[in-house]
C-alpha cells in the first residue's frame, strides 16, 4: 500500500490545482509515471522537482546526458532515496 496517494488524472475529485500539474506534466513529457502522480499531492513540488529535472536533463548545459544522469543517481543513494 502507498504511503503518500496516487493521484490519477482522471479523477473528478482532485483539487483542480493537482489536476492542473498532472495536465502538464503528460502533455511536456508525453506520458505520466507514478512519482508525478503522487507529486500531484504538493503540485508546488511537483512543479519545483519538474524545473529541476527540465534544467539537468533538458536544459543548457555542457554536461553530458549519462553524466547528469549519473549526478541523478549518485544523489539519491547517498540521500537514502530509493524510489
Amino acid at each position: 500500500m502507498a504511503r503518500i496517494p496516487i493521484l490519477h488524472e482522471d479523477d473528478p475529485a482532485i483539487p483542480a490545482d493537482a489536476k492542473a500539474f498532472l495536465q502538464s506534466v503528460a502533455q511536456s513529457r508525453g506520458q505520466l509515471v507514478n512519482i508525478y502522480r503522487a507529486m500531484a499531492n504538493r503540485p508546488d513540488t511537483g512543479r519545483a522537482f519538474s524545473a529541476l529535472a527540465s534544467t539537468v536533463y533538458r536544459g543548457t548545459t555542457t554536461l553530458a546526458p549519462k553524466h547528469a544522469e549519473l549526478a541523478y543517481l549518485t544523489a539519491t543513494v547517498v540521500n537514502n532515496c530509493f524510489y
